[in-house]
């Protein structure tokens, strides 16, 4: 009986070592021969990602599917297919921060065979506003990482039309940027690495002009995460007063209570507080065109059938001078004037929206009700201002000074005609906004200035009805022929998305391909501040 115990612990450690075996040699390994990596930036903020993966089982379970890791929860599926063509069935797995697509093979992969397929997403929120380069957005991507070893890393992103190699900053430095004739010459800049460890992450990035796109995300300051914490108490705290005087003091009538944040919010420009106000996007273009004009950058050339703008020397480079600097709105309204003199429709689109967006980001924590009561009552005493101008003079200089908050009074023509309807107008010889307006508008013109004058002579005084018609024809035919195709200027513009709404859609259609270039070439570095996470990758 003894010698039987004392055979069955040999067997029983054998038995035991042979499970261990077993469950070893049944272990998956495999690796990844490629993973390639494409960005497409799309000018509404989102990116088009297409993942084109190279999967090699080296020993182990049959492989029947692969998770692949997306940078943000906010992303549209597209497709997926593998080498030889088949479509290939795709779901949405994430969990939690977990982010991924879940990529069903055509078949089974087994053992010592390889498998090529690709995906294509859209994501959203991935375009962030460069703190560290203030006039820059930026995107940070970490490829999808893996618990094997992978051979071949690339990526490459393609950026918006228009930007070039002198205006990005990359970090880590770029291995190569090229004009791609396969992307519309757009620019691509592109990363190569080998030999990654398991689990090993690339990080890479691109900051580039905000200007190229036209939504972005901004990172939330620093203390910004205690504003709701300070709104529930306060909430709290108002919710028990209330219930505490209530029981006592019935015959009071029942308290209201609003939450303000941070109340009005002052420092808008009248051109900013012309989308708060709700003005239409052609009469806010004109309010930037007069704004242009106010500041000599721009004259008139011709009004039908639309406007011709000539851009004034100073301002060639469209930034402005020491003594004039231009605000980004002004910056980008010079962007739209083609070589001919008109204003490009999408581009002029992109200032409405460069606008919108920003006036929306200034208003962050303010009560958006009081702020435009603020501004219309901005509007109100600048128009009182004028009116109580005693003489001639100082109601013409008022209205120069006040001119952008007084064109955002909705009955801009009937308060013009009231104010000067017994005054005399006396026009500054450098008022080129008043004197476009005169010139192009008035039926018998009889003082003719231009912006290329050495020594104009002095202009007459104007009776104020005639002032009073004229400025606000020039308002209202500029409002009209700002542009040639309104249609299109309209459809240009990107509607805003609702707050909490999944702003990611379906991605275009791309090639599954990544360019490879070995040109490596020095890039300035920067460290491009914007939010990022990612997902690793894995099959089962």
């Amino acid at each position: 009986m003894v010698k039987i115990q004392h055979l069955l612990v040999p067997l029983f450690t054998i038995f035991i070592f042979v499970t261990l075996v077993g469950t070893v040699t049944a272990q998956r390994q495999y690796h990844l021969e490629h993973e390639w990596a494409k960005l497409w930036i799309n000018r509404d903020g989102t990116i088009d990602l297409l993942y084109d993966i190279s999967i090699t089982l080296d020993s182990g379970d049959a492989i029947n599917f692969a998770y692949v890791g997306q940078p943000k929860d906010d992303f549209t599926i597209g497709t997926a297919m593998d080498q030889y063509g088949h479509t290939l069935a795709t779901i949405d797995a994430s969990e939690r921060d977990d982010y991924k697509v879940r990529v069903n093979l055509y078949t089974p992969l087994p053992a010592g065979q390889t498998v090529r397929f690709n995906l294509t997403t859209n994501v959203a929120h991935m375009i962030w506003e460069d703190e560290d380069n203030p006039e820059n957005v930026g995107m940070e991507f970490i490829p999808c990482w893996w618990d094997a070893d992978v051979k071949e890393l690339n990526v490459s992103v393609v950026l918006p039309q228009g930007v070039t190699k002198e205006n990005i900053k990359c970090t880590p430095d770029w291995d190569n940027a090229y004009y791609d004739p396969a992307e519309d010459n757009r620019l691509v800049v592109y990363w190569e690495r080998h030999n990654l460890q398991p689990n090993q992450q690339f990080p890479c990035g691109v900051s580039f002009s905000k200007e190229y796109v036209q939504h972005y995300d901004v990172p939330k300051k620093d203390l910004e995460w205690l504003l709701p914490v300070v709104a529930f108490l306060f909430i709290a705290l108002a919710a028990g007063i209330v219930i505490y005087k209530r029981v006592p003091l019935r015959r009071y009538v029942n308290p209201s209570m609003r939450m303000e944040a941070l109340g009005i919010r002052h420092g808008l420009t009248a051109v900013e507080a012309s989308h708060l106000l709700g003005l239409p996007p052609t009469k806010i273009v004109t309010e930037i065109l007069y704004s242009l004009l106010m500041k000599k950058a721009i004259w008139v050339t011709a009004t039908t059938p639309t406007l011709k703008l000539k851009v004034m020397e100073p301002f060639k480079d469209k930034t402005g001078t020491p003594e004039t600097p231009l605000r980004y709105y002004e910056k980008s309204f010079l962007k739209a004037v083609k070589g001919d003199g008109t204003l490009k429709e999408e581009k002029l689109a992109e200032t409405v929206v460069l606008l919108r967006d920003t006036v929306e980001k200034k208003l962050r924590g303010y009560c958006r009700r009081d702020t435009i009561n603020y501004y219309k009552t901005v509007v109100g005493e600048a128009w009182e201002q004028v009116k109580k101008a005693g003489t001639p003079e100082l109601a013409s200089k008022a209205y120069d000074e006040n001119l952008l908050w007084l064109l955002l009074h909705e009955g801009f023509r009937s308060r013009t005609e009231d104010v000067f309807r017994e005054k005399m107008f006396e026009p500054g010889i450098g008022w080129w906004w008043y004197w476009y307006g005169y010139t192009a508008y008035h039926p018998h013109p009889t003082y003719k200035p231009s912006p290329t004058t050495t020594k104009p002579t002095s202009p007459p005084a104007i009776p104020g009805a005639d002032f009073a018609n004229n400025i606000a024809t020039s308002v209202e035919k500029t409002a009209n022929n700002i542009v040639a195709n309104v249609e299109k200027f309209a459809n240009s513009i990107v509607p805003a998305p609702p707050p909490s709404a999944k702003t990611s859609r379906a991605p275009a259609h791309h090639k599954s391909s990544c360019a490879c270039a070995c040109a490596a070439c020095a890039c300035v570095c920067a460290c491009v501040s914007c939010a990022c996470a990612c997902a690793s990758g894995g099959v089962g």
